[in-house]
């Protein structure tokens, strides 16, 4: 197993022609489709900014090697449970979705195994967030801690509705959620909404991927909540990783992908040590006066 970080990101299916059809159905939805592109556009940067790992990956007999590659690209249909907590102002998030392509840089790379479902990777994630102050019409959210891990089953079984086989067979990389926040606009009982997170991956199957130097970043998401377009998926789901969605559950579409970022290299780290250098100079300077 080595050791690294890596970066998530969630983003909105905008490509599915139901969700075309959903934003014309009320005049202000081209506000929510305009704000949560901001949103995403905004979230977006620093994982613009970040240098990407690129490999292969080794899923091993009965699967495939896929690759060059840099994103893993999670279904459309991934869900997201938000229960609040008993303050109110801060809420726990379950997410479960699973992979349905390897990325290049944003274009599609081949995975005829996985097309085929001679396999599956999945993906569970949770975390806690507490609510900033917000206005009637959106709620901002700061993300405080939490985790996430790869699923890798030569036996494709994972069910949304019976809350199962998402983490039941090779755990291939795991890590926590560092920190993030975001934004949802709210539009009578629908709302629309973004943010960003920063990942940090503990360890993954060096076996798997090469080259094993996975490092780190930072991600993105969009999610939907009570979209016509999401009713036939979201209603059968009664739980999320075991917790039950209850009467004061939120459940969230959501559609993401899973950015690799490299280990810094040397020569970051030596510029690091030289600041922290610099800096406590400069504090005993201070502290000698």
């Amino acid at each position: 197993m080595s050791i690294g970080r890596g970066t998530a990101t969630l983003t909105l299916d905008s490509n599915a022609d139901d969700s075309t059809q959903l934003f014309c159905e009320h005049p202000d939805m081209n506000k929510l489709k305009l704000a949560a592109a901001v949103v995403v556009a905004l979230a977006a940067a620093p994982v613009m900014a970040a240098d990407t790992w690129i490999g292969t990956a080794n899923y091993g007999a009965g699967a495939e090697t896929v690759g060059p590659f840099n994103t893993y690209d999670f279904s459309s249909g991934g869900v997201l449970l938000i229960k609040p907590t008993s303050s109110l102002t801060s809420a726990n998030g379950y997410y479960q979705s699973f992979v349905s392509n390897h990325l290049l840089d944003g274009i599609e790379v081949a995975n005829p195994a996985l097309d085929a479902k001679h396999y599956e990777i999945t993906v569970v994630a949770n975390f806690t967030s507490q609510l900033l102050p917000s206005t009637p019409n959106s709620n901002t959210y700061q993300v405080t801690g939490g985790s996430f891990s790869l699923w890798l089953d030569k036996t494709p079984d994972h069910s949304f509705t019976a809350d199962s086989g998402f983490n039941d067979s090779i755990e291939i990389m795991k890590g926590t959620v560092v920190s993030g926040g975001g934004s949802n606009y709210i539009m009578g009982t629908q709302q629309f909404g973004g943010g960003a997170l920063q990942l940090a991956v503990t360890s993954y199957d060096s076996s798997i991927y090469n080259p094993a130097t996975i490092g780190g970043g930072d991600s993105i998401f969009t999610l939907r909540l009570g979209a016509k377009v999401d009713k036939a998926f979201l209603d059968p789901i009664t739980s999320v990783q075991g917790h039950m969605v209850g009467t004061d559950g939120l459940k969230f579409a959501a559609d993401g992908n899973l950015i690799l970022t490299p280990v810094p290299e040397p020569e970051s780290y030596a510029m690091l040590l030289a600041g922290l250098g610099l800096i406590g100079a400069i504090a005993r300077r201070r502290a000698s006066r």
